[in-house]
């Protein structure tokens, strides 16, 4: 499980775009709309980052530390056909539109998919994690190079092939979370705090992040508007829901089972998908390690069951532990994995789209717990284990 989890963060998530993979690539250039001219953009749900607009250059901060309003970073973006202006000796400066970018997460290369900017792509981590035909034909042919196939960043590799910028995830502080190597030799670095976001639209927001290093910040606005236009649909069609069934998820890992907080993204989207979390009184973001003998005092009737590793059947659940089979979610067959979709090493596309399609995720969950709200949805990220 802790593998899983580690992965989760690597793979560490627009009303016409229903799928999170551009079919009609958009162009590889910027168009007028594109370039910078907004004296200020706006980031309504995200808490990590903020971006400002000038006259001559976007100031992006990211906010590492959520008790204090300080910036952990600040990197001042310019054009390339402009001069490095002069904006404080502690920024990051980085030429925009950036032309060659390191993607260290299936969610980040998503995003830049979605911005049609995947031939900007020339590293990510491991193709093991992918779903994405393109992304695996690129390292096929050595276009793309994988840059952590072991349990840490090919520093060496990284240096040869000298990326305009490295995407990554951190704590938001360069200082810290930088190998000095790759500082040293001037790679820009930047941090995503997308893991740490509570809810589903905060952690989709993050596109704009992406967008804001290519001038495709009015096209990530858009992108983003019509997710949280279906998200919010969505919501609206359960927010008054009084009869909501009650809700399990993960197992047990070791000596202990991992539940979600209840101010964590999963509790926030449970949730809104008319669902009843069983430890949405615990006032944590992050996961709470239980004993199997709390989780089953409190959740031997639970309604449901979701996110069960990667597992595809109720007889794989029991090859982990034969006690699963005493919860009434095991013996009704309400047993939903978030593996629909995997390649041939089972990581599922929800770990590579879900967290940048909140809405398609949450139409999933509404279908499984609310069927009637609605009829005829075909599921695309969880399946019923048999």
């Amino acid at each position: 499980m802790l593998r899983f989890i580690n992965s989760a963060l690597l793979l560490l998530c627009c009303i016409s775009w229903m799928s999170c993979h551009t079919d009609a690539p958009v162009s590889d250039h910027p168009s007028k709309a594109d370039t910078i001219s907004s004296p200020v953009r706006r980031v309504k749900y995200a808490r990590g980052f903020s971006i400002e607009e000038g006259s001559a250059y976007k100031t992006l901060k990211i906010y590492g530390d959520r008790h204090s309003a300080r910036a952990t970073a600040t990197f001042i973006l310019y054009p390339r056909s402009a001069s490095k202006p002069n904006a404080g000796t502690d920024a990051y400066y980085i030429q925009v539109p950036v032309e060659r970018v390191a993607s260290m997460s299936t969610i980040y290369t998503t995003m830049l998919d979605m911005l049609g900017l995947r031939n900007r792509i020339v590293a990510i981590e491991n193709a093991d994690y992918y779903n994405n035909p393109f992304i695996a034909e690129q390292v096929k042919q050595g276009k793309i190079h994988e840059l952590s196939k072991g349990p840490a960043m090919d520093v060496e590799q990284t240096l040869a092939l000298k990326p305009d910028l490295i995407f990554t995830f951190g704590m938001g502080n360069p200082k810290s979370d930088v190998n000095p190597k790759i500082s040293a030799a001037g790679i820009p670095v930047a941090i995503s705090l997308d893991h740490l976001e509570e809810t589903p639209l905060a952690r989709a927001e993050w596109i704009k992040f992406i967008a804001a290093f290519f001038d495709r910040d009015h096209l990530a606005d858009s992108l983003f508007a019509g997710r949280e236009t279906a998200y919010n649909q969505l919501l609206r069609m359960t927010d008054t829901i009084s009869k909501r069934p009650t809700v399990l998820t993960e197992l047990k890992y070791g000596d202990a089972w991992y539940v979600p907080g209840g101010e964590s993204y999963m509790a926030h989207l449970l949730r809104d998908a008319g669902a009843d979390y069983l430890w949405k009184e615990e006032k944590k973001a992050g996961s709470v390690p239980l004993t199997f003998e709390t989780v089953y005092t409190k959740a031997n009737h639970c309604d449901f069951w979701l996110n069960l590793f990667m597992v595809n059947s109720k007889q794989e659940m029991l090859n982990y532990d034969e006690r699963y089979a005493l919860f009434d979610a095991f013996k009704k067959g309400n047993l939903y994995n978030n593996n629909l979709q995997h390649n041939d090493k089972g990581y599922s596309i929800y770990w590579e789209s879900g967290m940048c399609c909140p809405d398609e995720v949450l139409k999933d969950l509404v279908s499984i717990f609310h069927p009637e709200l609605l009829p005829g949805h075909q599921l695309k990220y969880y399946k019923r284990l048999e």
